[in-house]
């Protein structure tokens, strides 16, 4: 088993101001795969719905899509996480960093 570091990165789709999709989950997936695509990275994506609660009380039910990338590969995944962020107009993301124990067969 090779030691490995697996990091996630959720971000919702719908726009914090407004509450409704500016930027659909299919558009996002896109625009997510031809940037990895483009830096040669491993990636994978799960399209989900999930439940936040914003700070001001109200409650949000979305599409949401979590990125899984495993390695360092070197990307800044905060930055990328950022990027997202602002892009999608997001009161926040989660970024999640776990350890792993790999193997390919």
């Amino acid at each position: 088993m090779k030691k490995e570091i697996e990091y996630q990165i959720y971000i919702g789709c719908n726009d914090s101001q407004t509450d409704k999709e500016i930027v659909s989950l299919e558009e996002l997936k896109k625009l997510v795969t031809e940037f990895f695509s483009k830096k040669e990275t491993g990636f994978s994506l799960i399209a989900t719905k999930g439940g936040y609660l914003h700070d001001d009380g109200n409650y949000a039910y979305e599409d949401t899509l979590c990125i899984s990338i495993i390695g360092e590969q070197g990307l800044d995944v905060i930055k990328l996480g950022k990027s997202l962020s602002m892009y999608m107009n997001q009161e926040c993301i989660m970024v999640l960093k776990c350890p792993l124990d790999m193997e390919y067969r």
